[in-house]
């Protein structure tokens, strides 16, 4: 699966937290594709619910997105299995400065390895397109400082970090949920709540393949409304590009 790249090329690792039957995998693979389109990058993907995460996945890696997970929550004593691994991953990439970024549920397994709880909580969720808040730190950052002092995401979660663990820096806060993004201080590490991976039309997209498959098992999923959605409000989606362009640059 590791690929001999040309020069100056980036090889990013995307790590999947989903069902390998899920459609969703290959329409998230293919989302991340797009975000770093134009660049000189190559995306391998693994998932960490068909091999155990390793280190060993870091090998000629130069930057990592940790992904999200569908129906599985960090939290849940029944995900260890899969979140103990993926935790040392987390770990060995922290301790080799790997640039990263973690989404959605990446983020709150950030949170937690750094010490905080994740909790399922209805006045913190969020659905649809929203308007998130760069802090002084984030207008600084190389990464999100490119974006407006209110930018559009998306988003969809019913799991939240509710605290700001310590030694991150916050970078975007929202009055639902203040911890919105971070960036692991001293690093290159990020994460977000929100995704920016997706435009409004694909979140949208993902949101009603889920609904759909939560309601065929019986689950009652309350419907989102197609303007909970805004197609071309999609300023999230340049972080990940804007990363990949920092990590080259780095690389000269």
């Amino acid at each position: 699966m590791h690929e001999t790249l040309a020069p100056k090329h980036l090889h990013v690792l995307l790590v999947q937290v989903r069902d390998p039957k899920d459609a969703m995998g290959p329409h998230e693979a293919d989302c991340v594709r797009r975000r770093l389109a134009g660049r000189p990058a190559r995306l391998t993907v693994r998932n960490a619910l068909a091999a155990p995460a390793s280190a060993d996945w870091l090998a000629g890696v130069g930057m990592v997105i940790i992904g999200g997970s569908g129906a599985f929550s960090v939290h849940d004593p029944r995900s260890g299995w899969f979140v103990d691994p993926l935790r040392d991953f987390l770990e060995a990439t922290l301790a080799r400065d790997t640039p990263g970024f973690g989404v959605c549920f990446g983020h709150q397994l950030l949170g937690v390895h750094l010490g905080h709880a994740v909790i399922t909580d209805p006045a913190h969720a969020e659905v649809g397109t929203i308007t998130v808040d760069l802090t002084d730190a984030g207008a600084a950052d190389p990464v999100f400082g490119g974006l407006p002092g209110q930018f559009s995401a998306q988003t969809g979660h019913s799991d939240s970090i509710i605290k700001t663990p310590a030694g991150v820096d916050l970078l975007a806060t929202t009055p639902t949920l203040d911890t919105q993004a971070f960036r692991v201080r001293g690093t290159h590490f990020y994460s977000a709540q929100f995704h920016p991976d997706l435009t409004g039309a694909e979140a949208h997209a993902r949101y009603q393949a889920y609904r759909r498959g939560l309601a065929e098992s019986g689950v009652d999923v309350p419907d989102v409304n197609d303007d909970h959605f805004i197609e071309g409000a999609d300023d999230a989606a340049a972080l990940l590009g804007s990363l990949a362009d920092t990590v080259i640059a780095v690389r000269g």
